[in-house]
């Protein structure tokens, strides 16, 4: 069943509220999960180096969660507002803020993506990195962004793939067998070979190419992108290899997507795109 918009929304702030600790401690675990977003997180500070915007340059982080990324925005020397719509990943990531020494140059609040509390070209750049998966459409969260985005300004994000390696070859995650795959799913759990995901039915994945035409039509021209992340694998979603095994895999495929290898440059689990505000409509 399709939720409603408020409705949804709450059971995505409950699922964050729930696991805070999960999504805080994920940057530093030694597992396939936990390096991939760790290399995400490497992957946004370059990309956002490689900008060299002023600095007191203003940046808005939408979800934040835990707040490392805005930590290291503001050691950088930039100015920071950051929100998120999960009341304990904000407190996290206040703490971590005051921890660190930088509540003067990070304000850190509550907000939603689709309504942001700004008003128009504010920002020099805009992240939202674990955002877009969350939402019901990307479509007006995108507009928001683009809204607050300075003229020629930035934009950074990610979503999560649909044809991503580590499911088109597991039947029971593969698009391709979409109209089977919920028999399956519930053939294995009523058996109890499968455990149900807490967070189903709440994640979203799109395509690359989808992903791409909704920033177009938002005035964002791309101007970099990449697909980051192969594993953990899995057949009938249950884990193949050993957490070592997986990482060294993951790093292996991931050296070869970066070479613009066929086959794994675009398949990836996570889709990463920096595009930047026309001047003018």
């Amino acid at each position: 069943m399709r939720l409603p918009r408020r409705n949804y929304q709450e059971h995505v702030d409950s699922y964050f509220d729930s696991r805070s600790s999960y999504w805080a401690e994920i940057y530093n675990a030694r597992s396939v999960e936990g390096v991939i977003h760790q290399q995400r997180m490497a992957v946004v500070l370059e990309w956002t180096d490689h900008l060299a915007l002023p600095q007191r340059s203003r940046i808005l982080e939408v979800g934040c969660g835990a707040g490392l990324t805005t930590i290291e925005l503001v050691r950088r020397g930039y100015v920071v507002d950051a929100i998120d719509s999960s009341e304990r990943m904000v407190e996290r990531a206040l703490q971590g803020v005051i921890e660190s020494g930088v509540e003067e140059h990070a304000n850190v609040f509550l907000g939603d993506v689709n309504s942001l509390a700004f008003e128009d070209d504010v920002f020099a750049l805009v992240l939202a990195m674990g955002v877009i998966p969350w939402l019901e459409s990307p479509g007006p969260a995108v507009r928001e962004m683009a809204r607050v985005v300075k003229p020629g300004g930035c934009v950074i994000t990610n979503s999560d793939n649909l044809m991503r390696l580590n499911y088109l070859i597991d039947p029971l995650r593969n698009p391709a067998l979409a109209p089977v795959r919920g028999l399956l799913k519930r053939t294995l759990e009523t058996a109890g070979l499968r455990k149900p995901r807490v967070e189903s039915g709440l994640v979203h994945m799109h395509t690359t190419s989808y992903i791409d035409r909704v920033f177009l039509q938002n005035r964002l021209e791309i101007e970099k992108s990449a697909t980051l992340g192969f594993g953990p694998f899995s057949f009938l979603a249950r884990t193949l290899l050993p957490e070592s095994v997986g990482i060294r895999l993951h790093h292996r495929l991931q050296a070869l997507a970066d070479r613009g290898v066929a086959g794994l440059r675009s398949t990836g689990s996570q889709y990463l795109l920096l595009a930047r505000k026309r001047q003018s409509p």
